[in-house]
C-alpha cells in the first residue's frame, strides 16, 4: 500500500473541510498630483467586484486632508491599504539572468544593485519578479524595481499623519502592469506587442507589453495638468472650466486640440522614440497603443495620436473587463473609468 499517497489524500480532504478565513478586502489608493483615486476590491463567485470607490481632488496640494476625506468616505477599518509612488527616484529594469528559483534570485541580485541602478544601494528599497516563471530556457526574464527610501518613507509618514496604516507600497507602473494584465484586452500570442500610456497629472507612464507581460517602462514628464493649463490660457477660463471643456469641448474642439498642440507633440515624440527603441532592441513589433489616465479624457486625443504615430489608438477602460463587476450604485465611476487604472492595479 502506498502510505504516502494515502496520507496526501487525507491532508487534501482535511484542507477542503476546514473553513477558509475570509480574505481581507484590499483598497488601492492612487495619490496623484491633482487628485486621489481609491478603489476597494472584493472577491465574488464570478471573479472581482468594485465594492466602494472615491475620487478626491487635491486643493492647494493638501494631500493629507484629501486622504482623510477618502478614508471617511470608504470607512477604512480592517482593509489592506496599498499605495504607490512614481517619478524621479523610481526605476524599473528588465534583465536576463540564469534561471533559478525566486528565493535564490532574491538572495543573489542584491549584490549587484550598483550594476542595475544609478543609486547608492543603501539609499533604495528594491524588489524583483520573474516574468516567465514557467519558462524552460536556461535564461529567465527578470523585472527589478528600485525606489529611493525617502519616497517610501514620506508615503508611510503621510498615511500615519492621516491616522491610517499603509500595508503595501509599489510603483505606479507596476500597478498599471497589474491592471492591464488582469483587466486589459484579451491578448493572444502573436509575436507582437501592445503599448499603454497612462497620462497622469504631472507625468505619463509608457509601458509596452508582450503577451500581457511588461517588457518596457518609462516615465515622460508631461501630463494632463499641462493640457488643462494650455486650454485655460487659450480660452481665457479658470482651471476648473478648462478641465470641463477638455472633456466636453463641443464646438470648441478644434481650439482645444490646437491649444494642446505643444504638450501633445512632446508626448508623441517621446512615445515614437521609445517604441522605435523597443522594436529595434527587442525585434518585436508594437501594433497598438492604449491611452489611460486623466489626460486621456481630452476629447479627440486618440485621433491625434493615431494620425501622428501610425498606430491604432484606443482609450482603455479598465472597468470594462468581463472579470470585474461594478455595482449599479456605482455607475458614476464609469465617468472616471480611465483614471482608475493605477488604483485598480493596486487593489489587484
Amino acid at each position: 500500500m502506498d502510505y504516502k499517497k494515502l496520507f496526501d489524500q487525507y491532508v487534501l480532504l482535511v484542507n477542503r473541510l476546514i473553513p477558509k478565513p475570509a480574505a481581507s478586502p484590499i483598497i488601492g489608493i492612487d495619490i496623484g498630483t491633482s487628485s486621489i483615486k481609491a478603489v476597494e476590491l472584493g472577491s465574488t463567485a464570478g471573479g472581482l467586484e468594485v465594492r466602494h470607490w472615491a475620487i478626491e481632488p487635491l486643493v492647494g496640494n493638501d494631500t493629507k486632508t484629501a486622504l482623510k476625506k477618502i478614508g471617511e468616505r470608504l470607512h477604512f477599518d480592517h482593509q489592506t491599504l496599498v499605495s504607490s509612488v512614481f517619478g524621479k527616484g523610481t526605476l524599473i529594469r528588465y534583465i536576463d539572468l540564469p534561471r533559478m528559483p525566486v528565493e535564490d534570485l532574491r538572495k543573489s541580485y542584491i549584490f549587484d544593485l550598483d550594476k542595475y541602478f544609478p543609486f547608492d544601494p543603501k539609499s533604495i528599497y528594491t524588489d524583483c519578479a520573474i516574468l516567465d516563471p514557467e519558462g524552460k530556457d536556461k535564461k529567465m526574464l527578470v523585472l527589478l524595481a528600485a525606489v529611493k527610501k525617502e519616497m517610501v518613507d514620506e508615503r508611510l509618514k503621510l498615511f500615519k499623519e492621516a491616522g491610517l496604516e499603509l500595508n503595501r507600497v509599489t510603483i505606479n507602473s507596476i500597478a498599471m502592469a497589474n491592471a492591464f494584465n488582469r483587466l486589459g484586452p484579451q491578448v493572444t500570442p502573436s509575436g507582437k506587442a501592445k503599448a499603454v500610456l497612462d497620462i497622469g497629472g504631472s507625468a505619463s507612464c509608457l509601458m509596452i507589453f508582450k503577451d500581457s507581460s511588461p517588457r518596457f517602462a518609462r516615465d515622460i514628464f508631461v501630463g494632463s495638468q499641462e493640457l488643462t493649463k494650455k486650454i485655460a490660457n487659450a480660452l481665457g477660463v479658470d482651471a476648473a472650466q478648462a478641465e470641463a471643456i477638455k472633456r466636453q469641448p463641443g464646438e470648441k474642439l478644434a481650439q482645444v486640440i490646437e491649444a494642446c498642440d505643444m504638450p501633445l507633440n512632446t508626448l508623441i515624440t517621446e512615445i515614437r522614440l521609445s517604441i522605435d527603441y523597443f522594436m529595434t532592441e527587442k525585434n518585436i513589433q508594437v501594433d497598438e497603443l492604449f491611452l489611460g489616465g486623466g489626460g486621456s479624457l481630452l476629447k479627440g486625443i486618440e485621433g491625434v495620436f493615431e494620425k501622428n504615430l501610425g498606430l491604432p489608438v484606443k482609450i482603455w477602460n479598465p472597468l470594462g473587463s468581463a472579470g470585474l463587476k461594478t455595482p449599479a450604485a456605482s455607475e458614476d465611476i464609469k465617468t472616471y473609468a480611465a483614471q482608475f487604472g493605477v488604483a485598480l492595479g493596486l487593489g489587484l
